[in-house]
């Protein structure tokens, strides 16, 4: 077997990790079990509401996503069945992030709760590649779209809670697959963009997908380690492409005028 591309553990030094964890993490639509778990952390130098605008909008994913870098929206399915975020931005302050359906719905590539959609499929992360042809494509439905802050007036009841954010503030969206009977293989990723730092100004950004269904063991063994490579390459294509916007907004500003 090759060597890993990306290490199990985060440091300082390899701020992103990804694995396949000794237990399947449960997930919002299916609980507990299943047959593996894909999961990749990272921090990002961003606050967690850019992070998460930028899953959303996927017009942008062309931009950065080299595993998934395409996604058409069913167009008769934009309306929220998940809780919609509403009314303020990350702190509670200034209405500068609007998270209601309203102006968002018609946009093409805006991530709603119970948006249904198709995202191409890159298995060897070459998506950004031109002339590159896409492994599969694969159905999913947003299921959990939602902000993680308890106590917080207008952003409702946490429906589920995982042991990654369990008490931090942040924001959550999940997707499950479709194409399969449950029986046969279903899966959900689940993404956290959790509060980071006494500003609030990082992301601990954490994303797993459990695995389950009599094929779970199949694609385990043929593509779970491919898997583990795209889901890091995920969470450092999000951590370049955010990180790479600021440094580049910080030295417009500082570039002197003619």
């Amino acid at each position: 077997m090759t060597n890993p591309k990306y290490t199990t553990m985060s440091s300082p030094s390899n701020p992103t990790s990804s694995k396949i964890p000794d237990h399947p993490v449960p997930v919002p639509t299916h609980g507990p079990g299943g047959t593996f778990t894909v999961l990749a952390r990272t921090t990002i130098s961003a606050p967690p509401v850019q992070v998460l605008s930028l899953i959303r909008d996927t017009s942008t994913w062309k931009e950065w996503n080299s595993f998934c870098p395409a996604c058409i929206i069913h167009p008769s399915k934009g309306k929220s069945k998940a809780p919609i975020l509403k009314g303020t931005n990350f702190i509670g302050e200034e209405k500068e992030f609007d998270f209601s359906s309203e102006g968002k719905v018609e946009e093409e590539g805006w991530l709603e709760g119970g948006t249904v959609a198709v995202i191409d499929v890159f298995m060897n992360g070459d998506g950004l590649v031109s002339g590159t042809k896409r492994s599969r494509t694969q159905g999913v439905e947003i299921t959990v779209l939602e902000r993680l802050a308890e106590g917080v007036e207008g952003c409702g009841e946490k429906r589920w809670d995982s042991e990654y954010s369990r008490g931090r503030k942040g924001f959550r969206i999940a997707w499950k697959s479709s194409g399969w009977s449950h029986w046969q293989l279903h899966s959900e990723r689940v993404m956290e963009f959790l509060e980071k730092g006494s500003d609030g100004m990082e992301t601990e950004y954490v994303c797993w997908e459990t695995f389950g269904g009599m094929l779970g063991p199949v694609v385990k063994r043929t593509v779970g380690h491919t898997l583990v490579d795209r889901f890091g390459d995920y969470a450092a294509d999000v951590k370049k492409f955010l990180e790479g916007k600021q440094h580049q907004e910080e030295d417009d500003e500082e570039e002197p005028e003619a």
